[in-house]
């Protein structure tokens, strides 16, 4: 049997494979559908200061069960990437206010090149509209600059 016949029985081999998986995995629920969530623009500057500002506009939503969904906030990069790039402490305030539970998250993640590191927060709201407000401090060895705060409304089913 010649090489490409080889790869092309192993290429059908591994398609078949996938699915049959596919097949025996599909049969629990859809996966979650991810949102763009909008608020207003936070503004920062890097702490490099020759930087790109940190301006996020938009969150990423989705349920992972009833009355509790994952924000992530992916849209901030560093052009100092090869230094490293820099850290960001993330604070999301919220309030539900169809059951007028509130609360605080954090997160820390590196900004450096789009695609590294990403802002990720577990709310566990319960269900109803959700009221939210970020703010972040941003820093290198030598200093730290907060940012403006911003926000906007998550719906948690």
């Amino acid at each position: 049997m010649s090489l490409r016949a080889l790869r092309r029985a192993g290429a059908a081999t591994i398609v078949a494979a996938g699915m049959l998986t596919g097949l025996a995995v599909g049969t629990g629920t859809a996966a979650a559908e991810t949102v763009e969530v909008p608020m207003d623009r936070c503004w920062g500057v890097s702490p490099y200061i020759l930087d790109q500002p940190y301006a996020p506009a938009r969150l990423f939503s989705w349920q992972t069960e009833p009355g509790r969904t994952q924000l992530q906030m992916p849209d901030v990069s560093s052009l100092w990437f090869f230094a490293g790039g820099y850290q960001t402490d993330v604070k999301l305030d919220w309030h539900n206010v169809d059951t007028g539970d509130s609360g605080t998250l954090y997160d820390t993640a590196t900004v450096a090149y789009p695609g590294g590191d990403v802002v990720t927060f577990d709310l566990n709201s319960g269900p109803g509209a959700v009221e939210f407000t970020v703010s972040a401090v941003n820093s290198i060895p030598l200093w730290s600059i907060p940012t403006t705060s911003c926000g906007g409304v998550v719906d948690v089913a």
